[in-house]
Parts: C-alpha cells; structure tokens; sequence
C-alpha cells in the first residue's frame, strides 16, 4: 500500500509516519507537509518527503509525487482550541477549502482504485449542519459539520472513492511535559469514567491505519469506536 499523510509534522501525522514505516502491509509512506519529515528508522526508505508551502495549493510537480497512492489520511485542521485565535474565514479555509483542494489534487493526480480517504474531525461535530447553532463555538461547529458533509459525497462525484469521517475527542499524548501531565490525568480519570472522550495518540494512529489497510467499519467512526478498533489492534500487535 502506498499511502499519503497529509500533516505529516503534526502530532497524530507524525505518530502515523512512525506507525507506517513499521507496519508491512505499507509499502510507501507519502509525508505531505509545510517541512520534511525527519526519521530515525530502519524502514526510512519507504518514507517519501512531498512539501509544499500551502495545503490549498498544488503544482503539477507536487501532484507527480501523490500518483498512485492507495489511501490518504487527512490530519490537517484547526482545532477548536486554536480556533479562537484566528479569523473564521482563515479556519474555515483550512479545515474545508485545504481538505477539498488536497483531495482534488491526489485524484487529478491518478490513485489507485479503489482510493480510501480518511478525514480527520472531530468529537461534538454534528451529524447535521444546519441543526441549532451551538453556544459554544457555534460558527466552528458548523463550519465542520458542513465539511463533514461534503466529504461524505465526495463519492457522488468521484468514482471508486471510499470515505471516512473520524472524530476522535482529545488526543492524548507525552511529546511535551504539559500533554504527559494532563494524559496522566486522563489516564486516571478514565478508569472510573470517560464523560470527557479522549484517546491516545497510538491507540487512534494504530486504529485508522487498520482501517485504510483493511477497508472502513462505517462512514463516521466516534471517539469510542476509535478506542476500541485502537485498543483491540495494539492487543493483537502484542499476542
């Protein structure tokens, strides 16, 4: 399989570039980023660096180096905490205008067929996107369940394309002391109850990399179906 990481740099793409080199049945990694992807790995020569300066742009040469791929995982978007900072036209290009235009460009490039694309969402998002505004975040929500939309009928105009929305609730990882301390808590908090969803970033890595290698359970995977499919793969890694 060859597949695309788009957002190779951040924290979950950089948890499945790690993921990729090591699983066999991935055959290239395309590591679609603003930087080169740096690796210390045994299997560095399947990675394969593709940078641009913008998620909405794509040159010819780019779109030569996307030719082929079997799947793609979108992890680029702005997450609701960031979102505050910045203007809603600027998020709303990122996490819809980007998707679509990295999507257009990996199909005009020429896929495999079937081609698996993988949309990284989010916990909360809704199912609708012309239900009632939310309090909180209200324009944000929207705004992504409209691109969640979209997505899902992007197979209506593109043939042999097969979607998936994921909409994990917060990621849970130790890159920085700050993301250890607060997993630490979550890690506690979830033996008694997880009213906040959270997953790991290994376990949701290791659950959408299942997923594109062995073909989508369902259109739109919540955060606990996410945990399950990650925490039953790591199972069978270790038996």
């Amino acid at each position: 399989m060859k597949l695309i990481v788009a957002g190779a740099t951040g924290l979950i793409g950089s948890e499945l570039i790690k993921q990729s080199l090591q699983n066999s049945a991935i055959t290239q990694v395309i590591a679609l980023a603003r930087k080169p992807v740096e690796v210390d790995s045994a299997n560095s020569s399947k990675l394969k660096n593709v940078t641009i300066s913008d998620y909405g742009e794509y040159s010819d040469k780019v779109k030569a180096g996307l030719a082929g791929a079997d799947a793609c995982i979108w992890t680029v978007g702005v997450t609701p905490l960031k979102s505050k900072s910045l203007d809603i036209a600027e998020v709303k290009r990122v996490c819809q205008d980007c998707t679509l235009a990295g999507f257009k460009a990996i199909y005009e490039a020429g896929p495999a067929r079937p081609f698996r694309f993988l949309y990284f969402s989010g916990d909360g998002v809704m199912e609708d996107p012309k239900a009632k505004k939310p309090l909180f975040l209200g324009d944000y929500m929207i705004m992504r369940a409209e691109t969640d939309a979209i997505v899902r009928k992007l197979p209506e105009e593109y043939k042999d394309i097969e979607i998936c929305v994921a909409r994990p609730g917060l990621v849970m990882s130790s890159v920085t002391w700050t993301r250890a301390a607060m997993a630490s808590v979550f890690s506690a908090i979830n033996f008694f109850t997880r009213a906040i969803p959270n997953v790991a970033v290994d376990e949701l890595s290791v659950a959408v990399l299942d997923q594109v290698i062995a073909g989508f359970e369902k259109e739109t995977l919540s955060n606990a179906d996410l945990l399950r499919l990650g925490q039953a793969a790591l199972e069978a890694k270790h038996t």
